[in-house]
């Protein structure tokens, strides 16, 4: 546990104390929820993917806005699109139930990357794109019209 002080300015701490006495909570308590929201836990991931998700850290928001628009690669997606239907025509076999788990972590931490980028760059008070200009960019670097 750390102890920091803080000086915040009343365009900050007013909302904040208004939360921690409508829900009855010390405003450190309040704050500490806040911080713990914005910029979430990477427990429960695996230590690999920890690390390479606090190497984004590092990143210039530059960097970060080229993950935000990181895809998963077209022929895994219609891999993952292909096991799904045996799936659900009940035709998977194992080995195939298995690939489809790997495929799927692999599109999973496409997501997560993508998510931790943008978390990041909001932590940095940077303007997130909206979805509709995400669409565009993300479909202007796979040179789509």
């Amino acid at each position: 546990m750390q102890t920091v002080t803080l000086t915040l300015p009343a365009r900050l701490y007013l909302p904040i104390r208004r939360i921690a006495r409508a829900t009855h909570q010390p405003v450190e308590t309040v704050l500490l929820k806040a911080l713990q929201s914005s910029l979430p836990s990477l427990d429960g991931l695996s230590a690999s993917f920890k690390r390479e998700l606090i190497r984004l850290e590092a990143l210039d928001d530059n960097a970060l806005r080229r993950v935000m628009l990181e895809m998963v690669p077209t022929d895994l997606q219609q891999e993952i699109n292909d096991l799904l239907e045996h799936n659900q025509a009940g035709m998977i076999t194992p080995s195939e139930r298995e690939r489809l788990t790997v495929l799927q972590e692999k599109a999973d931490q496409v997501m997560l990357r993508k998510a931790r980028a943008a978390v990041l760059l909001r932590f940095r008070g940077q303007r997130l794109p909206t979805l509709a200009e995400l669409r565009r960019l993300t479909l202007a670097t796979r040179g789509c019209p």
